[in-house]
């Protein structure tokens, strides 16, 4: 064999392996490409004879449960029932009390309302009109039982309060009386389902008293006007033993007709006793402001007292000559010494009616207080809610820190009583002057 031909040989094998070799390395690769291709899962392979088991997988820790997601219950409503004269003689200021009512159902559900056993209950006031009558005050607590109001607030005047109570108490409801005058059919042992969340007629005496004795040491002798609603004859007896007590003589009192024409006649007769100091006990601004007109313009330069209605309402009728050294137990709207929910209350008044009135206060407070004791009840039983109010040991009221009393002035524990505003007019202007402590045995 020549040396060509081995080389021919040589070169021709050499060709063969390579061709070989690249031929087994393009089956491996095809084989390795195609098992990537269909492997859907990273788990290892199950082991062969040919092959190396896999080394056991650790175990992964257990994973932990999520918490059920629960949807937030969606809020219920409410019903609060609202007795409030809009038509009538008394509707000139229980219209604003109807708007104090209005401005705590908005300013509670901005807050997210209230809860009761885990249930959210935003607040729905209704108002019905009590027409400033007994009959129209015990239909509108008929249509509000039937609207579904189980608790209600008002009304305000003794006879209203009287014949919405008729209704009321049988029927297992709870209310908010704004206003008490010490008759018995209005609120005691027999009506153990009302209560009261604002200081009432024989609240302000006392305090009216030790300031009269303090502040005018030469007055001696005190003359009463008070509305002809049913109620002197049960109260007067204790104003009389309370004046007597703090060193002052009662000349007389005088009850005149809410629905006069004319107030002359009723404050000439006060006048003719010739006192040192006037009261007038109970009765609306537009009473108290025309009879504080007639009184001035009779020469009459002495201190008069008048429970707690509205000065700026009494100011705008008596007018500003008439309207000094006239006291009430009422706000003075932009006192710096009002609490912030007092300033709140206005404000809000400002925002959805257009103006601002002490009477929005007096309002909201009885709605306030109602929910604090439903709230702490923690149920919407008007029974249970009654019973664990009784027993609260404070509530908060807009005035101030309050607590519960009357068991040993009217035989029942459901007062609301706090430090009452104090202010008086001077030269047609209000200024405050104080809160001034109650006592409510």
């Amino acid at each position: 064999m020549t040396k060509g031909g081995y080389e021919v040989r040589k070169s021709t094998a050499v060709a063969v392996l390579f061709a070989l070799v690249v031929m087994l390395a393009l089956g491996a690769l095809a084989a390795g490409c195609g098992e990537e291709k269909v492997t859907t899962t990273t788990a290892a392979p199950a082991p062969t004879s040919e092959t190396t088991a896999a080394p056991p997988a650790t175990e992964a820790p257990p994973a932990t449960e999520a918490p059920p997601t629960t949807t937030p219950a969606e809020p219920k409503e409410l019903r609060i029932g609202a007795a409030v004269s809009l038509t009538g003689l008394f509707s000139a200021s229980e219209q604003l009390v109807w708007e104090g009512e209005q401005i705590f159902e908005s300013w509670i559900n901005t807050k997210g309302g209230i809860t009761v056993d885990g249930q959210q209950y935003l607040i729905k006031i209704i108002a019905e009109d009590c027409q400033s009558t007994a009959e129209g005050s015990s239909t509108a607590a008929t249509k509000l039982i039937d609207a579904g109001c189980n608790f209600q607030v008002g009304p305000i005047v003794p006879f209203t309060v009287i014949a919405s109570g008729t209704v009321t108490e049988p029927a297992g409801v709870l209310r908010v009386v704004l206003y008490n005058c010490h008759t018995p059919d209005e609120y005691g042992p027999d009506t153990p389902l009302t209560f009261i969340a604002n200081d009432v007629t024989t609240d302000f005496i006392q305090p009216d008293l030790d300031y009269l004795k303090a502040n005018y040491p030469d007055v001696k002798k005190l003359t009463v006007l008070t509305p002809d609603d049913g109620a002197p004859p049960i109260f007067m007896p204790m104003v009389k033993e309370m004046m007597v007590d703090s060193g002052f003589e009662l000349l007389n009192y005088f009850e005149y007709d809410m629905a006069a024409p004319d107030f002359t006649p009723y404050v000439t007769q006060a006048l003719a006793t010739k006192p040192d100091a006037m009261f007038f006990i109970n009765g609306w601004p537009i009473f108290m402001g025309n009879m504080l007109k007639i009184a001035r313009q009779n020469g009459f330069t002495g201190p008069i007292f008048g429970s707690h209605e509205d000065p700026y309402d009494i100011a705008e009728i008596a007018g500003p000559e008439a309207s000094t050294d006239f006291y009430t137990h009422n706000i003075q709207m932009d006192s710096p010494k009002m609490t912030p929910l007092i300033q709140e209350i206005l404000a809000l008044g400002q925002d959805m009616f257009g103006k601002q009135s002490p009477t929005y206060v007096w309002g909201f407070n009885s709605c306030y207080c109602l929910v604090q004791a439903i709230e702490h009840a923690q149920s919407l039983d008007p029974k249970v809610v009654a019973e664990a109010w009784e027993n609260m040991p404070s509530i908060d009221t807009v005035y101030g820190p309050g607590v519960m009393g009357g068991l040993k002035s009217y035989g029942i524990k459901h007062n609301v009583s706090y430090a009452t505003p104090f202010s008086m007019l001077k030269d047609g202007k209000v200024e405050f002057i104080d809160f001034l402590p109650v006592e409510l045995p």
